[in-house]
């Protein structure tokens, strides 16, 4: 079985898929002091004092319908119950739910629906709370078209009823950063428009052999800056609006596709390539957002975003202020200094278990472990912060370092074409507020002075703020386009013991420019 399961949905076809802001602020902690009663959910379908049963694996149907006991706390017990649906739009549906039963099985009434096109965890914060974990992804793109890890991760408390009849959401608070205030001007009045393109016979001629031969293409659009136009051709049949000599879009009901769409540099033509059957092309007046069918079963997909104000570039996301929950990718952005580049940086953060990949059994919530941080170039460095929430620090005692909180960062480097390497660095909190770093790679404890760093504690933890020259790093001052990466954080309560690591991974993205240039992201970072 090669589809993907998901939840019935109340029609059959599955609504567009929304990017979340970048800047959008998750939520870390757990205000216990307000609460609200949640939504009907779903009604069940078994009865209130029907006794579940934990489903054997493989279950029925497919394995679609199960029942787990996820854990119990007190006299109440946490179960996910998933009920197939039968075939769907998007292959075989389930719907999801949580539900509270006591000691024997019996179910108490609590139910709360649980998103199936997401991946979630439960679990008992304490025998009265319970927390929801989900994480989504934007399918089926594995580098996103606005050059932002498209991941969001989202935590959700609820109050559990002493009888178990019901659950209750519980208010949480915000997270809170600290970083340099991003300095942000007014934006930038460009004195010059996009300009017309005139479009010769001989210019059309030459366009249309780079497009399909199938259909005869037509002009529709084209926008010129700085010695470079961009020309969009139609080949459907052509609206009695269009005025192929103003600079102006067309009305979104005026274009029709399939498109051809190609870069004017001086007698130079190349084409884009998008000229197939089905992809869609939106105008406005600084961008071409195109989309197709290219998801699952042939579902439209935002596909990427190509400038019009400015030829030959993408649109990306403004890393400024945007707070992203993976690394897949992260854009590293350069400046002449640590401060003007660390501001430019995304924020990337961890405050739930989907980012923990040991010591879950010792972690309690994000006011034990918590961390963010931001990475930027400098020359031939880079620059990284990293803040962390932890409610006692154990800076570094005697011997290895991996029993006192400390951070870890380890790049994947090629050495030679096709062979890659690992460096995996231990990052501790030294005497003096002085940073450490010593090579763990393999078995090896040896110092790494290379990376010079200071640290200081916080109110709720410490943070350290690094400079990790690339030819040490890489071995070469210039890295490739991407570089594979992680990022973790270790905690140790008391001396002598690890106890969580809490981690990203993922890919850092060196752009020529940002945005870079349409050749660029499309010979690194399009789609796969």
């Amino acid at each position: 079985m090669n589809d993907r399961v998901h939840r019935a949905a109340s029609s059959p076809s599955r609504a567009p898929r929304m990017r979340r802001h970048p800047g959008r602020a998750l939520a870390l902690g757990l205000w216990l002091g307000s609460t609200t009663t949640l939504a009907a959910p779903t009604e069940p379908w078994f009865d209130r004092g029907a006794v579940l049963v934990e489903t054997p694996e493989g279950g029925a149907y497919y394995g679609l319908d199960t029942q787990k006991r996820i854990a119990c706390e007190g006299r109440l017990c946490l179960w996910r119950v998933v009920q197939s649906m039968g075939p769907c739009f998007y292959g075989l549906c389930t719907s999801q739910q949580m539900v509270m039963s006591d000691r024997e099985g019996r179910f108490l009434g609590a139910a709360h629906d649980l998103d199936a096109w997401s991946p979630s965890t439960l679990r008992f914060i304490d025998a009265g709370h319970v927390e929801v974990v989900t994480t989504s992804r934007n399918e089926p793109f594995s580098i996103p078209a606005n050059a932002l890890d498209p991941t969001a991760v989202s935590r959700q408390v609820l109050k559990v009823a002493s009888d178990g009849s019901r659950f209750i959401a519980a208010p949480l608070r915000t997270p809170k950063w600290t970083k340099p205030a991003a300095r942000r001007g007014k934006a930038p009045v460009d004195p010059k428009p996009p300009r017309s393109l005139p479009v010769d016979d001989a210019l059309l001629a030459r366009a249309r052999a780079l497009c399909r031969e199938d259909l005869r293409f037509n002009p529709v659009d084209h926008a010129c800056r700085d010695g470079t136009c961009f020309l969009l051709l139609s080949g459907g049949e052509p609206s009695s609006e269009a005025d192929t000599e103003d600079a102006s879009p067309p009305a979104e009901a005026g274009l029709k596709g399939p498109f051809c769409g190609l870069l004017v540099r001086g007698d130079d033509l190349q084409s884009l390539g998008f000229d197939e059957d089905g992809v869609e092309v939106q105008v406005s007046s600084t961008a071409y957002a195109l989309s197709g069918p290219v998801g699952a079963r042939g579902s439209m997909e935002h596909m990427e975003t190509l400038s019009r104000s400015r030829p030959g570039y993408m649109v990306f996301s403004d890393t400024v202020g945007a707070v992203v929950d993976g690394i897949r990718p992260y854009p590293v952005r350069s400046a002449q200094s640590t401060e003007a580049a660390l501001a430019l940086a995304p924020t990337a953060q961890a405050y739930t278990p989907a980012h923990i990949t040991w010591g879950l059994a010792g972690w309690k919530d994000a006011e034990d472990l918590a961390f963010a941080w931001r990475l930027a170039r400098v020359g031939g460095a880079l620059a990284l912060h990293v803040e962390v929430h932890d409610d006692r620090v154990v800076p570094l005692g005697t011997g290895t370092g991996v029993h006192s909180d400390h951070v870890e960062f380890t790049v994947h480097r090629m050495r030679t074409p096709g062979a890659f390497s690992e460096l995996k660095l231990g990052l501790l909190l030294a005497a003096g507020g002085k940073v450490e770093a010593r090579d763990w790679t393999g078995e090896a404890n040896t110092p790494f002075p290379a990376i010079q760093g200071t640290w200081r504690k916080r109110p709720r933890g410490y943070e350290m703020t690094l400079t990790l020259p690339l030819a040490d790093l890489l071995g070469a001052a210039e890295p490739n386009i991407s570089l594979g990466v992680s990022l973790a954080v270790s905690d140790a309560d008391a001396r002598g013991k690890q106890e969580t690591l809490m981690k990203h991974s993922g890919t850092l993205m060196f752009w020529t420019e940002y945005p870079p240039s349409i050749d660029e992201y499309r010979r690194h970072g399009a789609m796969e």
